[in-house]
């Protein structure tokens, strides 16, 4: 049976590049740092401190001679966090960017509520629902109102069942 990791072939962008996490949810950190022309002394043969330590005892790293340095996200994220403080925002932030997907906020949404989180997932939603629909289209303040919610399915910006869901009343 071939069982994919939860990250395989998720993408994140970083400085403008797309790194791509493989088959086990790694990203090569050696491809990373060559992408963005990081400094030498900051490759990720070169780390070696402690937490680079932890990370490959908790299989989050795994370093390869000659084929690169695979991190787990939070092995990603700690490197970064070698390499200087505004890299690290940097990568955290590609990681989070993926969370600012309408389509997986849904889900994480839908997975908030199934697990009694009901009001962080109502929350949730209504932002995803907030983002994609243009208010200032519509002349005055309409956000989240029942003749907000109309215009945002008379414009097509949502269906008319989301609307329903996000608190449109059905006459």
């Amino acid at each position: 049976m071939d069982i994919k990791h939860k990250h395989s072939g998720h993408l994140i962008i970083i400085e403008g590049h797309a790194f791509k996490a493989d088959h086990s949810g790694r990203w090569d950190l050696t491809d990373i740092w060559r992408t963005l022309g990081l400094h030498k002394g900051k490759a990720p043969s070169q780390w070696r401190t402690r937490q680079a330590q932890r990370m490959e005892a908790m299989q989050n790293l795994h370093s390869s001679n000659g084929t690169g340095s695979w991190a787990t996200k939070r092995a990603t994220i700690a490197y970064a966090a070698w390499v200087s403080d505004e890299f690290e925002t940097t990568v955290y932030d590609a990681f989070e960017a993926i969370l600012e997907s309408p389509e997986v906020a849904a889900l994480v949404a839908d997975k908030m509520a199934a697990l009694g989180n009901a009001h962080s997932a109502t929350i949730l939603r209504r932002m995803t629902f907030n983002d994609r629909c243009d208010w200032k289209a519509l002349k005055g303040s309409h956000r989240n109102t029942q003749q907000g919610l109309k215009a945002a399915v008379e414009l097509g910006h949502i269906s008319h069942t989301k609307a329903v869901e996000l608190g449109l009343k059905v006459s």
